[in-house]
This record gives C-alpha cells, structure tokens and sequence, in this order.
C-alpha cells in the first residue's frame, strides 16, 4: 500500500513512478484489488491523510487562485475528523500514526513547496486528485473489511473524499493554464 500511495504522489507531481517505484503502475492498481487488510487499509490512510491535511495547509498559504484555497481550506475543516477516525482506527489496530512523510514523499513534498502562482495551483489540485483516486479506491475496498468500525469509517468518508475530489477536478478544469 505504502508503494501505491507513493506512485500516486509520484504521479501527480510529474515524477515517473515506474522510475522511482519497483512497483508498475497495473501492479499497483491490482495491489489495492487484493484481499482488505485492515491493519494495512489503516496505515496507508493515515499515511494519505497526512499528506492531504499538509499539502492543504501549505495551499492556504500558497494558493493563487481563491477557489483553490477554499478547497484548501475545507480540506483542512473536514480531515481533522478522518484524522480522529483513523486515530480510532488505529489505536484498535495497534498501527502507529505516521508524524513525518518518508523520504521520498518529504522530497515530493518540498517540490511542491517551492512552487508558486498558477504552478502552485496547479500541482497542488494534480496531487490532490490522485491522491484522493487512491482515497476512494481504498476507502472502496475497506467497505469490503469485517471489521464493523473500518466499514463505518469507509462508509462515512468515501462520500467526504469524493466531494474533494469533485470540486478538485472542478476547479482545475477552470484555472488558466501557463
């Protein structure tokens, strides 16, 4: 899971994952189609949680356009309580919350970081996109789980991260392109 969260956010910001990853992208996508496990369902969450709540708090400050901060924005509002279910989640599964991104996606991270303007823009909604695919592909397969909470919590927050999504997709298709 750790390897297809990280050819997502590979992807997005322009970096092939076949070059970084050992993992082909059809392998990835057959990976995430593999029997639910939980334990694992959580630790890629809290993972992609992580990044979205700071690649959102870092496009409040650099956003451009104002629709792209005020997804941002949301996006910060509605995480903290897929946080606090995935915190739940997590204490139930004895799965340590991830506080720092490994040193891949850190790098990913400061790239975006750097950006600035309609780049930034950009980037940001590209990541945010692929990120919340592999949201919903997860989220997706956890309804599949036997666990009653990772079901509720899956049920709960797939229609979040689909709005996200929506509105992502919505807002990049109207911002000019440099």
């Amino acid at each position: 899971m750790k390897k297809v969260f990280m050819a997502v956010v590979l992807a997005a910001m322009g970096v092939s994952s076949v070059a970084l990853s050992e993992t082909p992208p059809e392998e990835a996508t057959a990976e995430i189609a593999t029997v639910h496990d939980d334990a694992k369902f959580v630790q890629a969450a809290a993972n992609s949680n992580l990044w979205s709540v700071r690649a959102a708090r870092l496009a409040v400050r650099h956003a451009r356009n104002s629709k792209v901060e005020a997804l941002a924005l949301l996006e910060i509002a509605e995480h903290v309580n897929v946080t606090e279910g995935i915190e739940t989640l997590a204490a139930k599964f004895d799965v340590e919350m991830p506080t720092e991104f490994d040193p891949v996606i850190a790098g990913l991270f400061q790239r975006l970081s750097n950006l600035r303007g309609n780049r930034f823009d950009r980037a940001y909604l590209h990541t945010l996109i692929e990120a919340h695919r592999y949201d919903v592909a997860i989220l997706s397969q956890a309804l599949t789980s036997r666990d009653a909470d990772v079901k509720a919590f899956a049920q709960k927050n797939l229609p979040i991260l689909r709005g996200h999504l929506d509105a992502a997709q919505e807002i990049l298709r109207m911002l000019p392109v440099e």
